[in-house]
């Protein structure tokens, strides 16, 4: 179980830390023009509002995540669905659409490691939570 409830806290940790990056706290506009070099859309155009709304959105979202499983981890039994949910949230959202934006030309290298990392996510998650659920039973 303590496996779990690091793991919940890693993760959560994670996910909190991300969202505030990804939020207006920080600024996605001044982020986009670090990670792209290429990000051609005019400060304050649509294009630049609308990568700072959606950036905006996942990370607010990011932060409910990660905060929800920091306060899991204090019980980590109670909470397995939220592994099971988060597990598909990284294949979707992580592996799947990392896929999507290197087909869509994206860099490679950054999104295989991004992969690499949703890929260690899940495993760790599902491994520990199996584990976890055959203690108890």
């Amino acid at each position: 179980m303590k496996k779990l409830q690091w793991w919940f806290r890693i993760v959560g940790g994670f996910y909190f830390l991300l969202g505030i990056v990804w939020s207006p706290l920080i600024g996605v506009n001044a982020l986009a023009r670090q990670m792209y070099p290429n990000y051609d859309a005019p400060a304050g155009g649509v294009a630049d509002k609308f990568l700072f709304n959606v950036g905006a959105m996942l990370g607010f979202e990011w932060i409910v995540m990660g905060a929800f499983m920091i306060y899991a981890s204090r019980e980590p039994a109670k909470h397995y669905s939220i592994v099971w949910l988060v597990v598909g949230y990284e294949i979707l959202r992580g592996i799947i659409d990392d896929l999507f934006l290197i087909a869509q030309g994206y860099p490679i290298a950054s999104y295989a490691a991004w992969i690499v990392i949703h890929l260690i996510i899940i495993a760790t998650g599902v491994m520990f939570t199996r584990a976890a659920q055959t203690k108890i039973a």
